[in-house]
Order: C-alpha cells, then structure tokens, then sequence
C-alpha cells in the first residue's frame, strides 16, 4: 500500500482533535470533557491521537435528537 493510499484510509475511518472538534461543532474544554468522561474514545500513538470517524458522527446525530427532544436552540 502507497503513501498516499494509507493516508486516504486513516482519513475514511479517523479523525484528528480539530476535526472532531470542528464537525461537533463545540468547544475544546467541551470535547476534552467528553473523552474524559469516555464518551469518545481515542487512539494514541506516540504524541498522534485520533478518534474514530464513525464515533464522532454518531455523537453528532445524538445531541440533534437530544436538542430536539428537550426543545433546546443553540
């Protein structure tokens, strides 16, 4: 496998910190609590960490349906 091929994987199925943080839409203190908490798990090698793709967009669609739920606007 190339390069270029392994980097297409990692971003298929991987997210770094700013990413999440940008897709969840939320703060840094706000995500760092989430996987805190384990409500997101991580990956680290060495000083890389990165979250699972598919983690961080199951969360997304759950606080859309816990806004909608408890009628909460952002």
């Amino acid at each position: 496998m190339e390069n270029r091929e392994l980097v297409e994987l990692l971003d298929e199925y991987f997210l770094s910190t700013k990413e999440a943080i940008e897709y969840l839409e939320i703060s840094r203190q706000c995500f760092f609590s989430l996987v805190s908490r384990g409500k997101i798990s991580k990956i680290k090698k060495g000083s890389v960490v990165l979250y699972y793709r598919h983690e961080i967009e199951n969360r997304k669609v759950d606080a859309e349906w816990l806004r909608k739920k408890y009628n909460y606007t952002v």
